[in-house]
């Protein structure tokens, strides 16, 4: 199980726990924070549900796809932080990180 704190666009800060193996789209989803649109449902086929991650000291995250780089290539948003909620799979190294939900771009619903 990792546990990580997810910052709505607003600021609201909320504790998060998901199950390893599970993306962190259906983490930050199933503990009622739905400001992640994931308009092709979470088939890494669009970029809304764009998120920065900020990592424990000494922790690095499974390596960005082909297809996740293409997607965040589109994003106005994009850093080094940038990762697609979808894609990324929660693993007890990343307990303890930090998820900010990107901005919203225009095109976004």
């Amino acid at each position: 199980m990792a546990r990580f704190t997810v910052e709505t666009r607003s600021g609201a800060r909320q504790e998060v726990t998901g199950r390893d193996g599970a993306t962190l789209l259906k983490a930050i989803r199933k503990a009622g924070i739905e400001e992640l649109a994931a308009q092709c449902g979470g088939g890494c086929a669009c970029a809304t549900c764009h998120v920065f991650v900020t990592l424990p000291e000494g922790v690095t995250a499974p390596p960005i796809s082909p297809g996740e780089s293409r997607m965040l290539a589109t994003s106005q948003n994009r850093t080094l932080a940038s990762r697609l909620a979808c894609q990324l799979k929660l693993e007890p190294a990343l307990d303890g990180m930090t998820v900010v939900i990107a901005p919203e771009e225009a095109g976004d619903f």
